[in-house]
């Protein structure tokens, strides 16, 4: 049957937080009926069908009807950075030169289209370290965007973990329609055995200050270490924590996020 009942408004709620951060209310948000995400300049607007509590802080502004999937999809373009270039499936793939890499990448409901300052810091850290043959384990994987790209850049092992299960079965379904073959568990870095000359975590501060001894105790002698999540002003919290456990770090400052390249003596 049908309505001549004109659709009903739906509500932006403007926030001064980035999508990652956003993310971390996934479950309320999704409770809420959740429509999309959009991030601007660090900032991301939440679209719900009505105005809930979803305990984001931000201004809330009703919006006339749209098609959100297809504003959704509009927003998001390909990302080069280095030799890699992340494609969204709905997209083709754009005319790359020799040697380089195209990535499909589904962004579903997980962290890491490749848009974001801290996924691509960690991208172009991942690209200055001869991976060709070396095992490498991504911790808070997201879509899988770190963990597909050393695959495709020679890497001989991949693991991938996150702890959340959205994640788990969209990283498994890129690296499938990748053609790359990445392990990936659900868990944190605890769930994984053995040492890994590679260590990518792109995280946030806390969660990278908590899990600072574990990933040094993840790291190979010698091994190296990129994380990134870290807010530009929470800097010397994560660094203090990587230090403390052992390893020689530096930092890389970007706009609003920095990554840390860590060192594990060999």
């Amino acid at each position: 049957m049908s309505s001549d009942r004109p659709a009903r408004p739906t509500w932006a709620l403007h926030t001064p937080l980035t999508t990652e951060q956003v993310n971390l209310r996934l479950v309320a948000l999704e409770a809420a009926g959740l429509l999309g995400v959009v991030e601007v300049d660090g900032r991301a607007t939440v679209h719900l069908p009505v105005r809930a509590d979803v305990g984001l802080p931000g201004r809330w502004e009703e919006v006339r009807p749209r098609d959100w999937n297809a504003q959704w999809k509009a927003g998001i373009a390909p990302v080069t950075v280095g030799a890699v270039t992340i494609v969204p499936p709905w997209l083709a793939a754009p005319d790359t030169g020799p040697g380089s890499v195209v990535l499909r990448i589904e962004p579903a409901q997980a962290f890491g289209t490749g848009h974001h300052e801290t996924t691509t810091g960690c991208m172009a850290a991942l690209q200055e370290i001869a991976l060709r043959g070396r095992t490498v384990l991504d911790v808070g994987t997201g879509t899988g965007v770190l963990a597909l790209t050393a695959a495709k850049l020679g890497a001989g092992r991949v693991v991938a973990v996150d702890v959340d299960p959205l994640a788990v079965v969209a990283a498994r379904a890129n690296a499938q329609a990748n053609g790359v073959r990445v392990d990936v568990r659900p868990g944190s870095a605890d769930a994984v055995e053995g040492r890994f000359d590679v260590v990518v975590a792109n995280l946030d501060t806390a969660t990278l200050s908590r899990l600072a001894p574990v990933l040094e105790a993840m790291s190979a002698p010698a091994g190296s270490l990129s994380a990134s999540g870290v807010a530009t002003a929470r800097r010397g919290d994560a660094e203090v924590a990587l230090r403390d456990a052992g390893m020689a770090v530096r930092a890389r400052a970007g706009r609003e996020w920095t990554v840390l390249l860590a060192r594990v003596a060999g």
